[in-house]
Order: C-alpha cells, then structure tokens, then sequence
C-alpha cells in the first residue's frame, strides 16, 4: 500500500518530465504505470464523488436557468431559503432517529466525542487562522459544516458498508444542533439588531427539532409510521431545494467571477486537504476504532454542506460568497476525497 502512495507521488512528476521531453511512448507507459497504481478503493471513491458531483452540479444548473428565465427570483429564494432553514433540515435532524434503529449507547458516544471532536478542531484553526489575517465569519461556517448528507452517506455507505451510515446520521445530527446554535451565534453577533442571543433563537425549530431527536433516541420513542414517512419525505427535499436557490443565487454573480477567486481556492485547500489531516492526527490519539477515526476523517474532508448558504440568506449574510464556495469545494472534492481517503487507510 505504502508503494502505491509512492507511485501515486513519483508518477505524475515522471509523466510532466516525458511531456516536455515529446517522448510520447514513454509518456503512455507512465500513464499506464500511474493508473494501476491507484488502488480500486480510490477509483470506486473517485466514481461515488464524481457521480454526485454531477448531480449536485445539475441541480445548481436548474436554478440558475430558472433565474434566468425569470421563474425564479429574490422572494422566491428568500421564501424557500425560509421553508429550508425552519422545515425541511428540522424533518431531515427527526428523520435520523425515526427512520433507522440508532446504535446502542456504547456505541453511540465514541461517534458522538468524534463529531463533536471535528467541530472543535476545525473551531481552532479558524482561532489561529483569524489571527493572522480578518477572517468573515461566514468562513468559519463554511469550514465548520461539510455535505455529510449529500456526499458523505454514500461514500462510507458504499467503502465500510451500509450499516456504518448510521455512524453518519449521527454525525448530521450533532452537526446540526451547532449549526443552529453556534453557526446562528456566529451570523448574528456582528449585526446591531441580534447583539444579544435571544432565548427566541434558542427556541428556533432547528434546536428544537434537535433536543425532541436526541429525547426520541435516549427514550427509545417509537413514532408512527406516517410520522416517520413525514418526516422522511420532507427532509428528503432539503438537498434539492438548497442546490436549486444556489444555483440561482450564482445567476446574478458573472460566471468567469466564480472560479477566479484565489482566496476560495486557499480555503478549498485548506478545508479539503489540511483540515482532515489535522483531525486524523488529533482523533488518533483517543479514537480506538480504525474505521470510525477513517470515516470521522473523510467526513472531516467533504465540501461545503448546502445548508450554510440557506443560514447566510436567512441571515442577510454574503450568500453569493458562499455559493461560489459550494461550487469550487465540491468541484475540488472530486480530487481531494479519494487523496483523504488513500491517505487514512496507510497512515
């Protein structure tokens, strides 16, 4: 294994040097050479991210035509955005612990230290970041919450098994009770008008909906089946409704804009790459279980989940800023996750 990463490494380099050189038989030799050295785990992981990739990208693409067209507009964003932030994520929280039997509590509080584990660790690079240079909260959001839904479910789903996505579904659960409890502090402490974290933004339907999950799984409540459709079904389009009020958000942003900002690129980098190799080393330390300190890093390693930019909208914060960032970390994922992932399995 420690052979592949080398070839991974060395290869590429061998395959520029015969480029320059218009040695074209030696060049295809080293394509070859460098395709057999990627392991058939990273390809299947490589294949999982594009497949979504593409469908996340078609979505976006629905509604920035519609925008253009004139379907969509600001009311129409706005109102969803709405429909999103106090509907839809909080079925999406319920449906974590209705739709699936939840692991047992030995199992439950290792995956629970490890999500929380992530937030904290990211929280402390954004402190040193912020320390060198004046860093928008938004950032901090966005380096905080990751796709986990979306990109996340079917990439450990598909490389450790069905029965660890439950392993996701807590992490979505944990990451949405600080969504809206710390994400909401961070939008809101600047703005004059919410100074002061109001008990009402306490008592939103995304921390209320968190704190009756958590009750439903430590009493073992068992809902009704039309509760559990319900739930399901409108959580279901959470993922679809953000990806479309982003893809119209984009619309009013010049296309060449969204893919030339190097500071987003240095985010990327750093969200993508830096962030999952300091959580693997930290968790190392007091994570016991392989697989769940390797899924704890990949998910540490997804892009920028869609329900940051529905939060900035809500908040009047810079969405546009957000959605380029969706755009270019999912873009950026395709190459980054399977380099995460080659990474924890030989480390």
């Amino acid at each position: 294994m420690t052979l592949f990463c080398f070839a991974k490494i060395i290869l590429p380099f061998s395959y520029i040097y015969d480029i320059i050189f218009i040695n074209y038989q030696t060049c295809a030799i080293h394509v070859l050479k460098l395709f057999l050295a990627i392991s058939r785990k990273d390809l299947i992981t490589m294949l999982i991210v594009f497949n979504q990739m593409i469908s996340l990208f078609l979505l976006m693409l629905t509604g920035y035509l519609a925008n253009r067209f004139g379907v969509i507009d600001k009311t129409f964003e706005s109102k969803v955005s709405r429909f999103i932030v106090n509907i839809s994520l909080p079925a999406t929280i319920l449906n974590a612990v209705t739709g699936s039997d939840m692991a047992h509590d030995q199992e439950m509080l290792p995956i629970f230290i490890a999500a929380v584990s992530i937030f904290l660790v990211a929280h402390v690079v954004c402190h040193f970041i912020q320390k060198i240079i004046c860093w928008d909260p938004t950032y901090e959001l966005m380096l905080n919450y990751s796709n986990l839904g979306f990109m996340g479910i079917p990439i450990i789903s598909t490389l450790y098994g069905g029965e660890y996505v439950l392993h996701v579904s807590i992490f979505m659960m944990t990451f949405n009770l600080s969504l809206f409890s710390y994400g909401v502090y961070l939008l809101s402490r600047d703005d004059a008008k919410n100074r002061h974290f109001s008990v009402k933004k306490l008592l939103s339907p995304g921390i209320l909906s968190a704190f009756l999950a958590i009750g439903i799984y430590l009493l073992d409540i068992h809902l009704p089946q039309h509760a559990v459709s319900l739930f399901s079904t409108v959580g279901a389009t959470t993922t679809p409704l953000a990806m479309i009020v982003i893809g119209s958000t984009l619309a009013g942003v010049r296309f060449s804009t969204v893919f030339t900002d190097r500071e987003l690129y240095l985010f990327s980098f750093l969200k993508l790459l830096v962030l999952p190799v300091i959580t693997f080393l930290v968790l190392r330390f007091f994570i016991r279980d392989r697989i769940l300190l390797e899924i704890s890093t990949i998910l540490s390693g997804c892009p920028i989940a869609g329900n940051v930019s529905m939060l900035c909208m809500e908040y009047n914060r810079d969405v546009t800023l957000v959605s380029r960032g969706i755009c270019i970390s999912t873009l950026l994922s395709l190459i980054s996750i399977p380099i995460v992932a080659a990474l924890v399995a030989v480390l």
